[in-house]
């Protein structure tokens, strides 16, 4: 039995990467945007942060760890065109998971003056991988979800999950835009 010679690298980062773009069906323009990442380990410990857009309504970085939260800033999100480079408050934020991992995760966030509730359901079977579009990312587990729902203080935001393009430059077809990807795992390579 021959065994696969392990990466070699440092490791970056290991969690989870949770993702519900929402838009009215025939809209152009999302009504609520959520990427969060719920790290096991980094070099900032533990912690998770949430970019939440809810236009006209709510924008903002949730945490429950400011230093993990500048470090997903610095290595994720900062000189990628991600659509949250941006300057955002930080928000401190409780931030729990719930739901049956395998029907309907959720996560709630809240923050001083809001809470924000988002669900994951109908999910399809997990792809494992790479592929990803993310060069040092050396694992992960994407789940899929043909329906999802934002909540903010209570009040249902309008908007289903749609096909992202993007999807189709890592996995060859768009996915949907609700999704989670657990076990994403990041190395830096040596040069």
């Amino acid at each position: 039995m021959s065994r696969s010679s392990p990466s070699l690298g440092t490791l970056i980062w290991s969690g989870e990467h949770w993702l519900n773009y929402l838009r009215p069906p025939g809209a152009e323009a999302d009504s609520a945007l959520l990427s969060l990442y719920h790290a096991h380990y980094s070099s900032a410990g533990q912690g998770t942060l949430a970019f939440v857009d809810i236009p006209d309504f709510f924008t903002a970085a949730c945490t429950d760890n400011p230093a993990f939260a500048r470090f997903i800033i610095a290595t994720m999100i900062r000189g990628s065109g991600h659509i949250f480079d941006r300057d955002l408050p930080l928000l401190e934020a409780r931030c729990e998971r719930g739901g049956d991992i395998r029907t309907a995760p959720s996560w709630s966030i809240q923050t001083a003056n809001h809470h924000i509730e988002s669900t994951w359901s109908a999910l399809h079977k997990p792809l494992v991988g790479p592929p990803t579009i993310h060069p040092d990312i050396v694992f992960t587990t994407f789940f899929f979800a043909d329906e999802a729902l934002v909540l903010l203080n209570g009040q249902k935001i309008e908007g289903q999950p749609y096909l992202r393009e993007s999807w189709r430059q890592n996995l060859g077809a768009p996915h949907s835009s609700a999704m989670f990807a657990l076990a994403e795992t990041m190395i830096r390579t040596p040069d």
